[in-house]
């Protein structure tokens, strides 16, 4: 148990992997807490670590929280700024909030990295629908 707690991204996502596999929603919106409450414990202490903040950030797009989520998705830009996932789901974000100019400025920056990117092919496929 204490191999857990020595590796943080490992803990972080073993509390995720258990609020995924809760039935009860209730229940499973309360291990995602557990796991933001954890989250937030070693954030300051692992600052530089993008995972961290990816990882927080996508729990708030699990919760539905896109202010949270983008908040996030910019900390780990911030830090690595080539993380195509972040950018990706950056993008979701702003598609879900009908914001098209800010999903087309995360599809170029996409591009640039990967133009073949399956998330970006898709992004824009659901950009045409709005």
């Amino acid at each position: 148990m204490t191999g857990l707690f020595n590796n943080p991204r490992r803990h972080l996502r073993t509390l995720i992997k258990q609020a995924r596999k809760e039935k009860d929603p209730d229940k499973r919106e309360k291990k995602y807490n557990e796991a933001l409450e954890y989250g937030h414990g070693i954030e300051k202490k692992l600052e530089h670590d993008p995972d961290i903040a990816f990882i927080i950030g996508t729990i708030y797009y699990i919760q539905g929280d896109p202010e949270k989520t983008l908040e996030y998705m910019d900390k780990t830009l911030e830090i690595g700024m080539f993380d195509l996932d972040a950018l990706a789901i950056k993008a979701s974000v702003y598609l879900n909030l009908k914001d098209k100019e800010k999903v087309i400025e995360c599809c170029n920056k996409i591009k640039e990295l990967d133009p073949k990117n399956k998330s970006l092919i898709e992004i824009e496929d659901e950009l045409k629908k709005i």
